[in-house]
């Protein structure tokens, strides 16, 4: 089973009642943050229905729904055994490990999120990539438009093209790079008043999520980065990690650099030992706060168009992305 299986066996399991393809694909979107065709849905009903995951309800001769088996339900509990094994938090360390960006160089690779989107839409993703890195709410206005699936898990249609961001994950990567122990430590929304930080009022650790919370908040529309736009108030999708307190000098001189490559995803915030923007954190730790690379994302969620992204999906030399302002 891949991944999209397991999600439509949570989703039934969840419900308790037999449900159609186009309640699955809303549940699929409110769970997990993903979008999936309702002839996607049945394509997958069909599959799982050969293999007694599920089973098709009848009631007076009238389809109603699918629901899941005795066996889809055992199916259901060895995947998401495996699943918990491989929490979120793990993806983001892997990629940042591999992520090898020198922002003194300008070279090596840098993690990307993938959305797809329409191709009539590709204008107004560039442009909300644009418009957020001006107000100083994304990490970066470099991007990658690609016509190819980027992951061979990630189908990219003849009306569709990819649009790879950078993840804010790389931060990361440049921390470990410079030998700096990095912890992640969750995902929220951000508080912003008058344009100026003030508090996460939403956050879901990445410790037992096996999802980027990020993702879940900017698919349940529950961010206002127009707001924040428009009127500089708001909740921006942004994350957290800590590195120990003696390392802040270095953190400075980094984010320096970073910004001289086209990197500002670090929010500037009060400097308090064990705390950022309400966020607590261990003794003697230095909490960075940082803006998501799904905020584009999330700006074109609020203005009704819908893409299908993958966060902290793959990797890209850093060379070989584009400017959004210049596209």
């Amino acid at each position: 089973m891949d991944e999209l299986d397991v999600m439509i066996l949570r989703v039934l399991s969840e419900a308790g009642e037999p449900i159609g393809s186009t309640r699955i694909s809303e549940l699929l979107r409110e769970r997990f943050g993903v979008e999936y065709s309702t002839r996607a849905i049945r394509y997958r009903l069909n599959r799982l229905e050969e293999r007694g995951l599920v089973e098709r309800v009848r009631r007076g001769g009238r389809y109603v729904g699918a629901r899941i088996t005795r066996k889809g339900e055992r199916m259901l509990r060895l995947a998401t055994s495996y699943e918990r094994s491989s929490m979120y938090i793990s993806i983001i360390e892997e990629m940042a490990y591999k992520c090898t960006f020198d922002p003194e160089k300008g070279e090596g690779k840098v993690v990307c999120n993938v959305s797809v989107v329409h191709r009539d839409h590709l204008d107004d993703f560039i442009e909300a990539v644009v418009e957020t890195y001006r107000a100083g709410l994304s990490p970066s206005p470099l991007i990658s438009v690609e016509e190819e699936p980027p992951a061979p898990d990630i189908p990219v249609r003849e009306d569709e093209v990819a649009v790879l961001t950078v993840c804010s994950v790389t931060i990361d990567g440049v921390l470990l790079n410079h030998g700096i122990p990095v912890n992640p430590v969750c995902g929220g929304l951000l508080y912003f008043e008058d344009h100026e930080p003030v508090g996460f009022q939403e956050y879901i650790k990445y410790e037992g999520s096996t999802v980027d919370p990020l993702h879940v908040f900017v698919a349940k529309r529950m961010t206002s980065v127009e707001d924040i736009l428009d009127e500089g108030t708001g909740l921006l999708p942004a994350n957290v990690r800590y590195v120990p307190w003696a390392a802040a000098d270095e953190v400075d001189r980094i984010k320096s650099e970073l910004e001289r490559a086209d990197m500002h995803g670090i929010i500037d915030a009060p400097r308090v030992e064990g705390e950022v923007l309400g966020i607590p954190l261990p003794p003697r730790s230095l909490g960075i706060a940082a803006c998501g690379g799904l905020v584009p994302v999330a700006l074109l969620e609020e203005r009704g168009i819908t893409t299908r992204t993958y966060p902290t999906r793959v990797l890209r030399d850093y060379r070989s992305l584009q400017d959004a302002r210049r596209y």
